[in-house]
Order: structure tokens, then C-alpha cells, then sequence
């Protein structure tokens, strides 16, 4: 019996309902994942995580995906200097003189003076 089915078959039917409704979709949903018949998406492999206190883990359901890039990266995002501080990119991009023109080449106004008279 994998981590998830052993969880959720874990739990009360008032606690399964609970559950459901936490992470967004049907007790019914969640026995189709538990029991292999439906697979789980990322976002709710997420989400069962987080309500379930990591007692079930998205590699658990999910074991295709490569969460420890995605995790590796969240936190190397966490732990960068921001923006302003990296190279003054922000200070290039806010001096930045190249501007575009506007599309069109003409106001409109010479058409809507034609359209008038």
C-alpha cells in the first residue's frame, strides 16, 4: 500500500471530507487517486503535501515529476539578492532611453477631420 492510500484510508469519513475540501476537490476524486485509477496533477500533488503536514509527499504521488529541481530552485530563488543588488540590472533597464514609436505613424486625427467634412 503506497504513503497516500495508507494516509487517507488512515482517516475518519468526517476527516476525509475535511481533507477534500482542503486541498479543493472530492473524497470520491482523492479513493481514484489513492487506489492508481486517476493521476494525481501537480498542483493537488502539492496541496495534499501541505494538508496532510508532508506526512504525504508530492515525490509520493507524483514520482515522474523532478520536484528536487523545482524545490532546489524555489530555494535558490529564496536565497538570491534581489534585483536592484545583482549587477544594477534594475538601474540599466530605469535609464534606459530606448523607447519605441507609436504604431500607426499617424494621430488619427488627419482621418477623423475627413470623416467629419
Amino acid at each position: 500500500m503506497d504513503t497516500f492510500h495508507a494516509y487517507f484510508k488512515s482517516l475518519a469519513k468526517a476527516e476525509r471530507e475535511k481533507f477534500a475540501e482542503a486541498v479543493g476537490t472530492s473524497v470520491a476524486y482523492l479513493w481514484q487517486i489513492a487506489y492508481k485509477q486517476r493521476r494525481c496533477n501537480e498542483s493537488l500533488a502539492i496541496e495534499i503535501e501541505k494538508a496532510s503536514g508532508q506526512q504525504v509527499r508530492v515525490e509520493d504521488l507524483r514520482p515522474d515529476v523532478d520536484w528536487a529541481y523545482l524545490r532546489n530552485s524555489a530555494e535558490s530563488i529564496a536565497n538570491s539578492p534581489p534585483i536592484t543588488a545583482r549587477n544594477g540590472v534594475a538601474n540599466r533597464i530605469s535609464s534606459s532611453d530606448d523607447t519605441q514609436p507609436p504604431v500607426g505613424g499617424s494621430s488619427g486625427g488627419e482621418k477623423l477631420s475627413k470623416m467629419v467634412a
